[in-house]
This record gives C-alpha cells, sequence and structure tokens, in this order.
C-alpha cells in the first residue's frame, strides 16, 4: 500500500542555520550549493526563501549564528566568575575545542575570513564584529583583574587582551594538526602566568 507523504518539515531558523554552518565549514562557501542545503536540512526551496534570499544570505546569518554563541559564552564567563577563573576557563575551552575530535576543521570565522575575504564587504563586517567582540570581552576581564590586583598592571589591559587574542586564535589553527592537550595546556599556564600580578614559580629545583 502507498504510504502518503509525511508532513513537510516544519522550518526552525536556528536548526537550519546549524546545518548550514556545518556544510559551509566543512565544504566551504563556493563548494556549497542549495541543492547541498535543501538535502541535508529536508526543507524545500520556499521554506528556506521565505526569510534568506539567497545563499550569501544563507551563509551571513550561518556565520552571525556561529559567532553569537561563541561570544554569549565568553559574556557569560565574563560576568558569572572571578577574572582569573574567566580566564583560565576561556583557555582551557580553547584548549579542549582544539584538541577535540572536530578541532581540525578549525575556526569558522577564519575559514569565512580565509576564503571570503577581501572582497567580501559583508564578511569583513562580521568578521570585525566578531574579533573586536572577543578582544573587548577579554579586556574586561583583564581589567577587572587589575582593579583586583590579580592581574599586573604595567601593561595596557588591551594590549594583554589583543595578544591573548592571537594566541586563542593561532590555537584554533593548530587544531588541524591535532596538538596535544597536554602541550596546549601548559601553554595557557604559561599565559596565565604571565599575566598574574604575582606569578606562580615553576621552580622545581628549590626546596
Amino acid at each position: 500500500m502507498k504510504r502518503n507523504p509525511g508532513r513537510p518539515r516544519e522550518f526552525d531558523p536556528t536548526d537550519f542555520l546549524n546545518v548550514a554552518q556545518a556544510l559551509f565549514w566543512e565544504k566551504g562557501y563556493r563548494a556549497t550549493s542549495l541543492a547541498d542545503l535543501r538535502e541535508k536540512s529536508g526543507l524545500a526551496s520556499a521554506s528556506i526563501y521565505k526569510l534568506y534570499p539567497d545563499k550569501h544570505a544563507i551563509f551571513l546569518a550561518a556565520l552571525r549564528q556561529y559567532m553569537d554563541g561563541g561570544l554569549s559564552r565568553l559574556t557569560q564567563r565574563e560576568t558569572e566568575l572571578e577574572p582569573e577563573t574567566a580566564l583560565a576557563q576561556t583557555l582551557d575551552f580553547f584548549a579542549q575545542v582544539t584538541a577535540g575530535p572536530d578541532g581540525a576543521r578549525g575556526c569558522f570565522s577564519i575559514a569565512a575570513a580565509s576564503e571570503l575575504l577581501p572582497a567580501d564587504e559583508d564578511v569583513r563586517e562580521l568578521i570585525e564584529y566578531m574579533f573586536s567582540g572577543l578582544i573587548s570581552r577579554l579586556t574586561r576581564i583583564l581589567k577587572k583583574g587589575q582593579r583586583k590586583g590579580v592581574f599586573r598592571n604595567d601593561y595596557d589591559a588591551g594590549i594583554m587582551a589583543e595578544g591573548l587574542f592571537m594566541m586563542l586564535e593561532g590555537m584554533r589553527l593548530y587544531g588541524k594538526v591535532k596538538p596535544k592537550i597536554e602541550n596546549l595546556r601548559r601553554s595557557n599556564e604559561f599565559f596565565i602566568n604571565s599575566v598574574l600580578a604575582f606569578p606562580v614559580s615553576n621552580d622545581k629545583s628549590s626546596g
């Protein structure tokens, strides 16, 4: 007996953008087609086009959703944790993602920038939004720690934040060769020690 076709899949923008993000991240913007997006999402073109006029609009929305997720996590640490804990957890989060099963994918923001900049102005604006958002949140964590006397005051918090940002983004790129998490964590300890007002001695020769 022939079965009646099921109801069309209901459109959930967040779920759809998660599917789109995974595809664009894996294949790149240019190699991902609208047919790929329809097939993976199980959605009809009409449903997709109600919100997104073309592939470029879908890509920008997926990239923005990815960025907002990362910034939201960092904002939560910044507002809920003591500055030294917020910094340590942020660095360890990056280490876990980098050394984890998906670490070889790298950072979606960097992948988008590498493929589409400098020609795509819309992507450039989103990359600037993400990078400046990360740096500003890291700066606030470091400033809070400076006010509490936890972090050193002889360097501007913004300068230290930019250095940390570059290290973290470089870590995501390093993930493509599957580094060991213990090495990443030792490097994180070095960075944390370099910004502490009273560095922890690792000299095991004394005593």
